[in-house]
């Protein structure tokens, strides 16, 4: 039941982006949790997979919908919700294609962000605590129950 609880909790707060391409070498973000709230406020990035920098940066308004210009260059769109909170998807390329392409081995920038929030996340923690506490109860009661066995097959 517990575990139940926690996956619950894990699968109540799922970032979610959506970016469109609206053909005229502008997207648009759209951001949500998984519940339905709107993500404002959270924030938005575009990243270069060549150099890594930051090419544009804006928290989502009230309508957690923003309108951005499509850069010359490879890059990657990240919102960033908080802690635990961040989803990174690569970005479309302009209607005449990027001026500047990336290397095959830079292309490497777009997990890496994604692992870059080395923060635990409140229900991780909770599961692996109950995790660790129904490991341990398992082997007490493993030991007693083997522990009176082997008491039985002495009495025989």
């Amino acid at each position: 039941m517990a575990l139940g609880i926690v996956g619950t909790c894990l699968q109540a707060h799922t970032l979610l982006m959506n970016i469109l391409n609206n053909d005229d070498n502008t997207l648009t973000v759209h951001g949500e949790f998984s519940t339905g709230e709107l993500a404002s406020g959270a924030l938005i990035r575009l990243e270069s997979l060549i150099s890594g920098e930051v090419l544009f940066q804006q928290r989502l308004p009230e309508s957690s919908e923003l309108l951005i210009a499509i850069p010359k260059e490879p890059y990657q769109v990240v919102l960033d919700g908080g802690p635990g909170h961040t989803v990174v998807k690569e970005g479309f390329a302009p209607n005449e294609g990027f001026s500047v392409t990336a290397k095959a081995s830079q292309k490497g920038t777009l997990s890496q962000a994604q692992n870059g929030n080395k923060e635990w996340s409140m229900p991780m923690i909770f599961l692996l605590l109950g995790a660790g506490i129904l490991m341990g109860l398992t082997l007490y009661f493993s030991y007693k129950n083997t522990r009176l066995i082997l008491i039985e097959l002495q009495k025989r």
